[in-house]
């Protein structure tokens, strides 16, 4: 169980204060609630009901340091996970980023990163769904990262593509 202040990671809202637990009614049902305020978009809430296990199960605690550069040291290494078929790399890919696992992310982005170059080498482009995905990786990768680091966020994601381009 998670308390008020706490720091989560909650799905693709990314990195998120947990500002209240409160109890709200709805339908009739009434229900205890985090208050999750994602740090990327402040302008957003989301309810997370404190009894739903497949919904918590998407909170988890950031990405400390050592966990972080370990993730860093890997990025050159990580293999990719091209998906040729469209429909099941949306769908395997939209999961992926809904679980919001950092290792998921990162393997993500390097493997439309490096579509992306091959694609650029032949006078072609990235698929829009795809080009959305990889913003996607990037903003909640390289915001985890700096958030665990303390380097400026447009230095990680620098970091991260140069060494997904390795």
């Amino acid at each position: 169980m998670y308390n008020i202040n706490d720091i989560v990671s909650y799905s693709s809202a990314g990195i998120c204060d947990i500002a209240d637990i409160t109890n709200r009614s709805i339908a009739g049902i009434s229900m205890d609630y985090y208050v999750l305020k994602p740090k990327l978009d402040q302008k957003s809430t989301v309810f997370v009901p404190v009894n739903n296990q497949k919904l918590t199960a998407r909170m988890r605690l950031p990405m400390n340091t050592s966990e972080a550069k370990e993730l860093i040291d890997s990025l050159g290494t990580l293999g990719t996970d091209w998906i040729d078929n469209d429909n099941e790399r949306r769908e395997v890919y939209r999961s992926r980023i809904t679980d919001g696992f950092p290792s998921s992310l990162a393997q993500i982005y390097k493997t439309l990163t490096l579509r992306r170059k091959e694609l650029e080498e032949n006078s072609r482009k990235l698929r829009s769904t795809d080009e959305v995905f990889l913003k996607e990786c990037e903003k909640l990768l390289s915001f985890e990262i700096c958030n665990a680091i303390g380097s400026p966020q447009d230095e990680v994601k620098k970091m991260i593509f140069d060494l997904c381009n390795q």
